[in-house]
């Protein structure tokens, strides 16, 4: 999904924090060698997954408390 944000607005700074975590971790298992794959590679794709959830619910609270009249 992608966003742009247009304004300094919560929103859409929220989004934006959102949407760099989600290609963040999108990129980070794009690129996994399960050869190689390690622990400490597991537990970072973990605390990144946690990251992103928390995000987005941070988000999507944002976006559907603010007014209707701005989600375009």
């Amino acid at each position: 999904m992608i966003r742009l944000a247009t304004t300094t607005s919560p929103v859409d700074l929220a989004w934006a924090a959102f949407d760099a975590a989600a290609l963040r971790f999108h990129y980070m298992y794009r690129h996994i060698d399960l050869t190689t794959d390690t622990p400490a590679d597991s537990a970072a794709r973990q605390r990144l997954a946690g990251e992103t959830a928390r995000l987005w619910d941070e988000w999507r609270k944002l976006f559907l408390g603010d007014d209707p009249g701005d989600a375009a």
